[in-house]
């Protein structure tokens, strides 16, 4: 009976039942089945990481020369501008001596007064010098035939070169007092003076343009030495304590590529700036000098540039990417990638910089970890790297 059409097609029946099962739990286990995450990776490599300091700066030549006016006059016209390269002796501008401001009658009559007494002491002085010299010349000698002491001698001498002093004196008032009546030319100053460049340099600035009459001292022109040029940043106070003198930095976002640099100083005061924010910050000035002679385009002054600093460095660290890495507690964890899953990892970090950071311990390099992991990625979680 087992030989008939009728169990053949029961068999049969029943086997496509059974397999039919089976396929259903197969495509329920897939359809449960969770997907793979699609993920961000990254390697684990060796290379440098370097911790750094960056703040604003400004080139600064580091011989800045201000040519001022030799004596009160007039100037006249200066002919060099801003970005003219003069030579050592080379003329600058020219001034005129001028002649004294008006004086009103009174000061007229007061500086008159002052000059007629002024040659009445000389006169006196002049008069007393004279009788002095003939009594030490008597003096001198009636002591050569031993009729007066020497020590007469000596007084008369010392007389004589008092009156003397006292008539220098006298001469020297005259030509004070004379010295507010005295009009242009007096004094010898005809014809134009020569103001000339101390060293050859580059003209920074000229203050004085136009002609005008100016004192003493009065600032005409700024020349610059751009063969030696600084950087001078200003860093937080307590950025600068963790800075020494001889410390490798780099001059950026001068519009080329980054240049060597080194610390030559650090300023010992800081003073109060107000940033932008309209907080009240302490900051110290930090020179630091490039390693070779700057590009023609940095040899100016006061010209702004930022100034990276190396505050610690090490050139073959275990690095991973900073943003595989994510608190966990109170430890540093990454996702590695093993197995086709996401393993959760401890790592002992170091240096840190603005890509990377060292991993002292937990994670060797050619090791694979997810960037950025999200809240669906957990330890054990299927993964897959996103294709780049």
């Amino acid at each position: 009976m087992s030989d008939t059409p009728e169990f053949h097609r029961r068999r049969r029946a029943r086997l496509f039942t059974v397999l039919a099962a089976v396929g259903f739990a197969l495509l329920l286990a897939l359809a449960l089945w969770p997907e793979r995450i699609e993920v961000s990776t990254a390697k684990v490599d060796r290379g440098p990481v370097r911790t750094t300091l960056i703040d604003e700066g400004r080139t600064r030549m580091r011989e800045v020369y201000v040519v001022s006016a030799p004596f009160s006059g007039r100037v006249l016209r200066v002919a060099v501008e801003p970005g003219d390269a003069v030579r050592a002796g080379e003329p600058l501008a020219r001034m005129t001596r001028s002649s004294a401001g008006f004086l009103d009658p009174r000061l007229e009559a007061e500086a008159r007064a002052a000059v007629t007494a002024a040659l009445a002491r000389e006169r006196a002085a002049t008069a007393e010098r004279d009788l002095a010299a003939s009594e030490a010349t008597r003096a001198r000698q009636l002591a050569a035939t031993r009729l007066i002491a020497d020590t007469a001698r000596d007084a008369a001498i010392a007389r004589e070169r008092s009156a003397e002093a006292a008539l220098q004196a006298a001469i020297a008032e005259v030509r004070r007092a004379r010295s507010a009546l005295l009009a242009a030319g007096e004094t010898g100053g005809e014809g134009a003076v020569l103001v000339k460049a101390p060293v050859a340099a580059i003209v920074l600035r000229v203050p004085q343009e136009s002609e005008a009459i100016v004192a003493a001292g009065t600032p005409l022109i700024v020349l610059g030495d751009p063969t030696r040029v600084d950087v001078v940043a200003e860093f937080l106070s307590q950025d600068a304590v963790t800075l020494r003198p001889g410390a490798a930095a780099f001059i950026e976002n001068w519009g080329g590529e980054p240049l060597a640099a080194r610390i030559e100083r650090i300023e010992p005061v800081a003073r109060t700036k107000v940033s932008a924010l309209g907080i009240e910050e302490q900051r110290t000035n930090v020179v630091l000098s490039f390693d070779a002679p700057p590009p023609a385009p940095l040899r100016v002054h006061d010209f702004r540039i930022d100034a990276r600093v190396i505050v610690a460095e090490r050139n073959e660290a275990v690095r991973v990417p900073l943003g595989a890495l994510f608190r966990d507690g109170d430890a540093w964890s990454v996702y590695v990638i093993r197995g086709g899953r996401a393993t959760l990892t401890r790592v002992e970090v170091g240096l840190e910089d603005e890509r990377f950071r060292e991993v002292t311990k937990g994670l060797s390099p050619g090791e694979t970890v997810v960037l950025f992991p999200t809240s669906e990625v957990r330890d054990g979680v299927r993964v897959k790297a996103l294709a780049r």
